[in-house]
C-alpha cells in the first residue's frame, strides 16, 4: 500500500500543475464593428479612433430627423445628419431617419430700403415664434443664399420650426460698389448705427415693413444668422437692435462686440478654416470673445466642424449627381492620391482644381460633369475638409440655441 500512494497522487498533482500553467489572459479587444442603416459609416474601427456617421441624401421637401440606437448617447449629436463618436470597445449600430416637411415657397420681393429697392426673400409661417434675418457673406447676394444648398437646409429648418425667414443683402452688393474701399463687396459693420450706416437701416426699414403689413408683430422675438462677413455682422447687428440670438458661422467677430453686447451669441467655426480673415487665430479669437462674453453673464456657445472623410456616396448628396457617378469620382480622387488611406482629403480642395484645370483629360469623371456638379464636388470637398463654408452640420444645435440659448 506504501507504494501506491505516490501514484495515487500523481494525477492530482499534474492537474494542479496544468491548471496552473495555462491560466487563460483577460481578451482585450482592439477594433469593433459599426453598423448604419440608412446612411453611411458602416465598417470597422479602432476602439479610439473617430467615426463620422452621415444620413443618405433627402429631397427638397424633407429633413433628416435623427440617429436611433440604443448608443446614441455616443454622437457628439443625434440629431445632425452627419455626426461623430469615439469608437467604444463593442460593436455598436445607428439607423437614421428622415422626415417629410411641408412645403414652402420663399417669395421674392423689391422692398424700398433707405436709398433704393432691395432684394428681399421672405417666408412667414402662419404661427411663426419669431423670424430670423440671414446673413450672406462676403461677395454673396440675397439671390445666392437662396440658391445654395448648405443654406437651403438651414432654411427648410428655421422654417420646420415655425420660425420666419428674411433673407436681404448688403448695400454693396446690391450696388456692386465698394463704396469703403476695402476690396470687397459686403456689410458694413461701422459706423454701428442704423442712421448713418445703411446696412442697419436698411434692416430696420425692411422689418418696419413688415410690420407695418401685419405679417409679422413687435411682440415676435428676433434673430440673426450670418455666415463669414455676415457672421461679423450678424454679431452686431444682434447687439444693436437687441434681438433674441444671434449666430455668426466661421467668423470671429470681434473683441469690442463682446465686451458690450448683452445679447447671446453662438460660434460655428471650421477647424481648419483657410480663409485670409479667419485661420487659426480666428478660430481661437471666437472661442476667446465667447469666453468673454461667458465671462460677462452673457449666453455664449461654441462649435467647431472637424474634419471628415470622404466616403463614395459624398457627391450625391444634393441630388445634381448620381450615387453611382458620386463613387466613380471618389475613386478617381482615392486613385490619383487625393485621400489618405482613411479616406480624409488632403490639403484643401485648390490643390484638385489645380491638377485638374492643368489636364483636364486626366480627370475622365470630374472632367464629365457639368460646371455646377463640378462646382458641387468642390464644395463638398471643402465641407469635408472643414474649410472656408456654411455648413448644415450643426443645424440642430443652432436651433436649439435660437429656441432656448443656454438653458
Amino acid at each position: 500500500m506504501k507504494k501506491l500512494i505516490p501514484l495515487l497522487c500523481l494525477p492530482f498533482f499534474i492537474a494542479c500543475q496544468k491548471e496552473s500553467s495555462t491560466t487563460t489572459p483577460p481578451v482585450t479587444i482592439d477594433s469593433a464593428t459599426v453598423t448604419i442603416s440608412n446612411g453611411y459609416g458602416t465598417g470597422k474601427y479602432k476602439v479610439g479612433d473617430t467615426v463620422h456617421i452621415f444620413s443618405v441624401a433627402y429631397s427638397t421637401d424633407q429633413l433628416f430627423n435623427t440617429w436611433s440606437s440604443s448608443d446614441a448617447s455616443l454622437l457628439n449629436g443625434k440629431d445632425e445628419w452627419h455626426t461623430w463618436f469615439i469608437m467604444p470597445a463593442r460593436n455598436v449600430s445607428f439607423s437614421g431617419s428622415i422626415k417629410n416637411i411641408t412645403p414652402f415657397t420663399l417669395t421674392l420681393e423689391q422692398i424700398r430700403g433707405r436709398d433704393r429697392n432691395k432684394s428681399v426673400y421672405y417666408y412667414f409661417p402662419a404661427s411663426h415664434k419669431g423670424f430670423v434675418l440671414l446673413l450672406h457673406g462676403s461677395g454673396g447676394t440675397a439671390q445666392h443664399f437662396v440658391n445654395s444648398y448648405e443654406y437651403q437646409q438651414l432654411i427648410k429648418d428655421l422654417v420646420n420650426d415655425n420660425f420666419g425667414v428674411i433673407v436681404t443683402e448688403a448695400e454693396e452688393a446690391t450696388t456692386g460698389i465698394d463704396s469703403n474701399g476695402d476690396g470687397k463687396l459686403r456689410w458694413a459693420t461701422t459706423p454701428y448705427d442704423s442712421v448713418t450706416n445703411v446696412d442697419y437701416a436698411n434692416i430696420k426699414i425692411i422689418t418696419d415693413t413688415f410690420y407695418n403689413r401685419g405679417v409679422t408683430n413687435r411682440a415676435k422675438f428676433r434673430y440673426s444668422v450670418g455666415m463669414s462677413n455676415g457672421g461679423n455682422f450678424s454679431s452686431y447687428l444682434s447687439a444693436l437692435f437687441s434681438y433674441k440670438a444671434g449666430i455668426s458661422y466661421c467668423a470671429p467677430s470681434g473683441a469690442p462686440i463682446a465686451a458690450i453686447s448683452t445679447t447671446p451669441l453662438q460660434f460655428c467655426m471650421a477647424r481648419f478654416d483657410n480663409n485670409e480673415n479667419v485661420g487659426p487665430t480666428g478660430n481661437t479669437n471666437a472661442l476667446t470673445n465667447s469666453q468673454t462674453l461667458t465671462s460677462r453673464g452673457i449666453c455664449s456657445k461654441y462649435y467647431i466642424l472637424e474634419h471628415s472623410p470622404l466616403y463614395p456616396e459624398r457627391f450625391a448628396r444634393k441630388g445634381d449627381i448620381s450615387l453611382s457617378k458620386s463613387a466613380l469620382l471618389f475613386n478617381e480622387l482615392k486613385t490619383k492620391g487625393f485621400l489618405n488611406n482613411k479616406n480624409y482629403f488632403i490639403g484643401f480642395s485648390d490643390a484638385l482644381t489645380t491638377a485638374y484645370q492643368a489636364n483636364p483629360t486626366s480627370f475622365p469623371e470630374l472632367n464629365s460633369l457639368t460646371v455646377f456638379q463640378k462646382l458641387t464636388v468642390i464644395e463638398q470637398i471643402d465641407l469635408a475638409v472643414a474649410d472656408h463654408q456654411m455648413y448644415s452640420d450643426y443645424n440642430r444645435a443652432t436651433l436649439k440655441f435660437l429656441n432656448t440659448q443656454c438653458l
